[in-house]
C-alpha cells in the first residue's frame, strides 16, 4: 500500500476478533512509532508500553468504563494489545509539544497498522481514566516521572481498509499568499 492509500484508508476500528497480531508485525508497528518526530528531538522523554496482559487490559477498560459512566462498555473494544505512549512530565511551556509528539507516534503506528491490515484505534478516554488510578499506573512500571498520554489499540479484525474520498470541506482551510 502506498502512503496516500494508507492515509485515505485509515479509520478507527472498534471490532476485533480477539486474536493477537504476531510479534514480527507488532515490532514493525512499534518501529513506525519510534520513527515519528518528537519535539526538540527529546526521544528520551518518551516511552512506549506494550500491554498484552488480558487482566491488565480488563482493569484499564473497567476503569475507563466507570469514568465514562458506562459500566457495560469496553473502551478498548476487545483489542488484545494496547500500546501506551508516555512522557516525562513536561514543563508547562512544553506540554503542547509533548502531546503533539505523542500524537505523532500514535499516528505513525496507526498508518503502519493500516498498511499491514491490522485493526487500530487511537485511545484517549481509557488513558485519561488510567492516569487517575495510581494502582494501574504503578502496574505499568514506568520510568520515574513519566505519565501516560495516549495509546493505540491493535488487533486482528474482519474489517477491511478501503481508500475513501476525502471531503475537503470537513476542515475549513484558508490559503494566505
Amino acid at each position: 500500500m502506498n502512503t496516500f492509500d494508507a492515509i485515505y484508508s485509515r479509520k478507527s476500528v472498534r471490532s476485533y476478533t480477539g486474536e493477537a497480531i504476531d510479534d514480527t508485525t507488532l515490532k514493525e508497528i512499534i518501529k513506525a512509532g519510534v520513527a515519528a518526530p518528537v519535539g526538540m528531538g527529546r526521544y528520551g522523554d518518551m516511552h512506549l508500553t506494550v500491554i498484552k496482559d488480558k487482566d491488565l487490559l480488563k482493569k484499564i477498560s473497567q476503569a475507563a468504563a466507570t469514568m465514562m459512566g458506562k459500566p457495560d462498555m469496553d473502551p478498548l473494544y476487545g483489542a488484545p494489545t494496547l500500546v501506551l505512549v508516555s512522557s516525562k512530565k513536561p514543563a508547562p511551556a512544553m506540554a503542547n509539544a509533548v502531546q503533539s509528539s505523542a500524537a505523532c507516534i500514535v499516528e505513525n503506528m496507526s498508518l503502519a497498522a493500516v498498511d499491514l491490515g491490522v485493526g487500530t484505534v487511537h485511545i484517549w478516554g481509557a488513558v485519561a481514566a488510567l492516569v487517575r488510578n495510581e494502582e494501574l499506573v504503578a502496574s505499568l512500571d514506568l520510568p520515574a516521572d513519566f505519565t501516560p498520554l495516549c495509546g493505540i489499540a491493535l488487533g486482528k479484525t474482519d474489517i477491511k481498509y478501503t481508500v475513501k474520498d476525502v471531503d475537503m470541506s470537513r476542515i475549513a482551510t484558508d490559503y494566505i499568499g
